[in-house]
């Protein structure tokens, strides 16, 4: 430890102010690392749900959805189920703003609906370029 009795005055503010700015900056460094971790877990996640899918796939056939939240989302349009999502993901990012969920969990949250997002999107610009290559081959 360092002896301040023997610093002057203001070489201990300054050693005071770059301590309290090494503390802010591992803090936030912290939270970003949670957050981000957490981002990845949440992709993992959904990668691990699609591989257990490819590999049971006689498990996971179309049963019929009961009445209730998911069968109205099952009867969306790709559009709106897109939108639904990004507007979660809104959700989840002020709700992490306001401190009220944790980032870590928020991350996790995240990473799951934007690999679901980024997984819409692809499948929607593959279905426009078949129809284009269908188009274009007439």
């Amino acid at each position: 430890m360092l002896n301040y009795e023997k610093l002057s005055k203001s070489a201990r503010t300054r050693t005071a102010i770059l301590l309290l700015l090494l503390y802010m900056v591992l803090a936030m460094a912290d939270l970003l690392i949670s957050f981000f971790g957490g981002i990845v877990l949440g992709v993992l996640f959904m990668q691990f749900e699609v591989e257990v899918k490819k590999f049971s796939k006689h498990y996971f056939t179309k049963e019929s959805l009961k009445s209730g939240l998911l069968s109205r989302y099952a009867t969306l349009s790709d559009d709106q189920k897109t939108f639904f999502k990004a507007a979660l993901q809104v959700l989840v990012l002020v709700l992490m703003l306001t401190g009220i969920l944790h980032l870590f969990w928020g991350g996790i949250i995240s990473g799951m609906l934007l690999a679901t997002i980024a997984n819409d999107l692809v499948r929607k610009r593959r279905k426009r370029n078949k129809a284009n290559a269908a188009r274009q081959k007439h």
